[in-house]
């Protein structure tokens, strides 16, 4: 009997035979599930936590990266992989504890601000210090472009939590209200600005009760107007919403994960209960989301009951879930600074401590790659050796009306280190008794002697193997003879 590894949807039946409980370390693939890369360390720590992190692109084709903590901004020494301060005078600042550093690039010009302190401002192609950013901007959390605007959105002050306001024509160092295109505009309703980001025509508002579109439209005799998308729903999570295309985004709400002004449900029934179960509901604000752009998968950082930050993914592409046991901490998309022979030797101490093919994305400069922060504090892509995966089927009754002897089983894989175990139970609800963990003999067929009405076979991966693909299990059942 042939069963599949099925979609990770734990909040299913488990059951129900396309569905599976438990998938831990595994991408989804197209016809089953393939390898999660684990991370490959590349820096020297950050003086403290990284508080939010982006790269740039100079017209030359150089990449930097540049991080923030909560009282400096630093950049990315690629030669020995330490972290220059290019904070400028600006610094000490000090980013309130549920806040965190915005980046936008306008032009040439890296914006960096939080709510606390003075918006500052980065020449990409000339280097140097960060500024603080002349006109006189107010303090804002978050910010984006449209178009020719720099639109900043959450202001300090009184009713700033639910007011917009951008920047004059192409010049974000001018600010004057009806100069030059510049205004400003208090939302009425849907409560305060949880994010936005730039869309076709002019750009959208997501607050924590509603959803709003600007579109840009100077014959009115206004430069944006104001259109209500979505009057009632939004997210109370402002760094869970990740924008992966002109009108596709991603986002958590109160009962989930949706996309998109309209709340295409992308969790319900599928892992919604299960993420709310797992998570510390006294941190739901503070999930943050980020698209791995090389997976195509948006990753929600979240804080679990034991304290410690894990991943839960949604590959937009398969419309599949994936989880991870991997610790981590801010994460944001990256390109790789590309490494040279000298800053190889920085990081590693000899040619045989290399643990990443030589044609990996980390070695090469600006290919797209996911990267986080580790507890220490240290940037690391997640370029490095296969995890340990675990995979699991449903609970299948091979026969309706009688129970099952099982006494060995083929794994549909390429990986060949890996162990299989099958658990049995006499009844639906029914404890799962587990056998022990067999591996496969010279023939393929892992052994078992399992005697059960339901069974459920649990495939374990070896950290490091190089794989890509599990599908199924292939069982060699027999009716046992109990009706």
């Amino acid at each position: 009997m042939l069963i599949p590894f099925p979609a990770f949807e734990p909040d299913k039946s488990q059951f129900e035979v396309s569905s599976s409980n438990n998938v831990v370390n595994a991408l989804p693939v197209a016809n089953g599930w393939g390898p999660m890369p684990g991370l490959t360390e590349i820096s020297a720590a950050l003086g403290s936590e990284c508080r939010g992190a982006v790269y740039v692109r100079t017209a030359a084709g150089n990449y930097k990266v540049i991080a923030g903590t909560e009282t400096g901004l630093y950049e990315l020494n690629t030669t020995n992989y330490t972290w220059t301060d290019i904070s400028g005078a600006s610094a000490p600042f000090a980013v309130p504890l549920q806040d965190s550093w915005t980046f936008t690039r306008f032009g040439d010009q890296l914006v960096a601000h939080n709510i606390a302190d003075a918006i500052q401002v980065y020449d990409v192609e000339a280097g140097g210090n960060f500024a603080a950013l002349a006109g006189s901007p107010p303090k804002a959390k978050y910010s984006w472009v449209s178009g020719d605007f720099l639109v900043l959105g959450y202001l300090e002050g009184t009713a700033g939590e639910k007011t917009v306001r951008w920047s004059a024509l192409n010049n974000i160092e001018s600010w004057t209200i009806g100069k030059n295109g510049s205004d400003i505009q208090e939302l009425p309703e849907g409560d305060e600005i949880m994010g936005g980001f730039g869309d076709q025509g002019g750009f959208i508002v997501i607050q924590r009760a509603g959803m709003q579109f600007f579109p840009f439209a100077p014959s009115s005799g206004f430069t944006f107007t104001r259109t209500v998308l979505n009057p009632k729903q939004g997210t109370l999570a402002p760094r869970s919403i990740v924008s992966i295309g002109p009108g596709r985004f991603f986002y958590l709400s109160e009962d989930g994960f949706f996309g998109g002004v309209n709340r295409e449900p992308i969790g319900a029934e599928r892992v919604d209960r299960w993420f709310l179960d797992q998570i510390d509901q006294t941190y739901l604000a503070e999930v943050q989301g980020a698209a791995d752009p090389f997976e195509k998968i948006v990753w929600w950082k979240y804080r679990a009951l034991d304290g410690l930050n894990y991943r839960l993914g949604y590959d937009w592409q398969l419309d599949r879930w994936c989880t991870t046991d991997l610790q981590v901490g801010e994460m944001v998309a990256l390109a790789t600074p590309g490494i040279t022979w000298d800053g190889l030797d920085a990081l590693y101490a000899t040619i045989d401590d290399v643990s990443e093919p030589f044609d990996s994305r980390l070695f090469s400069g600006g290919r797209p790659t996911f990267a986080t922060f580790t507890s220490d504090n240290k940037l690391a892509y997640f370029t490095g050796p296969n995890l340990e995966a675990t995979i699991d089927t449903a609970d299948v009754e091979m026969d309706g009306m009688a129970r099952s002897f099982v006494n060995g089983a083929r794994v549909i894989t390429d990986a060949t280190t890996f162990t299989l175990q099958d658990g049995v139970s006499g009844f639906h609800g029914d404890a799962i008794t587990w056998s022990t963990a067999n591996t496969a003999n010279r023939a393929g067929l892992v052994p078992f002697r399992s005697d059960g009405r339901l069974h459920k076979f649990r495939l374990t991966i070896t950290e490091a193997t190089v794989w890509s693909i599990v599908s199924a299990v292939n069982a060699n059942a027999q009716i046992s003879g109990e009706q």
